[in-house]
């Protein structure tokens, strides 16, 4: 992880704390967790380019292979 996200996860993280801390004490218990979102959200997109990018390279071997196998067909 580097320096930004981890200033922005422990930023968030207190400040959805604090805020955890001052509804308790008005009664009311929410659940902010403002620093886990924050993760999430740069590591699900991430997540999603890197697999996208595997994808369009598996594609691409695919296709490589099935024009070599024909390319071998049309040789024997």
């Amino acid at each position: 992880m580097n320096y930004f996200k981890s200033v922005g996860f422990y930023s968030f993280e207190f400040l959805g704390s604090a805020l955890n801390f001052l509804c308790s004490l008005l009664g009311v218990y929410p659940t902010f967790d403002l620093g886990v979102r924050f993760l999430l959200y740069f590591e699900g997109k991430r997540i999603f380019l890197e697999k996208h990018e595997r994808a369009a390279h598996r594609e691409e071997k695919e296709k490589e292979a099935s024009s070599l196998k024909e390319k071998a067909e049309k040789n024997e």
